[in-house]
């Protein structure tokens, strides 16, 4: 039942974590880091620890607050993170391709001014 459970949270972010190249995903196995896991309060299985500011700002604890089952979508996850301010999500999930990768990545990463002095 643990791996069903780690292979669906693998699943589920691996989509936000390319997306989303504001935020950095990081993935702990509690066994293999009792330290960082007790340090960050993680009790329950699975966990989000969602960290702003080199501190805990938030957590997203089990299946609660996702509907209470395992059978929640990507897109309620991102809505999750995007309520606690670690993402910026306007509804441009996989799901809903309306904006390109492109679009998205350009506007993080150049201006969107064509009159740059290189050009020239």
């Amino acid at each position: 039942m643990f791996t069903v459970h780690l292979q669906l949270i693998d699943k589920h972010l691996s989509i936000p974590a390319k997306q989303h190249i504001e935020t950095r995903f990081v993935k702990i196995h509690d066994e293999k880091s009792p330290f960082l896991a007790e340090r960050l309060k993680i009790i329950v299985l699975p966990t989000f620890a969602l960290i702003k500011n080199a501190k805990v700002d938030d957590y997203v604890v089990g299946f609660d607050e996702l509907g209470g089952t395992d059978e929640f979508s990507t897109e309620d996850l991102e809505k999750r993170f995007a309520k606690a301010h670690v993402i910026f999500f306007e509804g441009e999930s996989y799901l809903n391709p309306s904006r390109s990768s492109t679009q998205t990545r350009r506007s993080v990463r150049q201006s969107e001014s064509h009159d740059s002095s290189d050009s020239d």
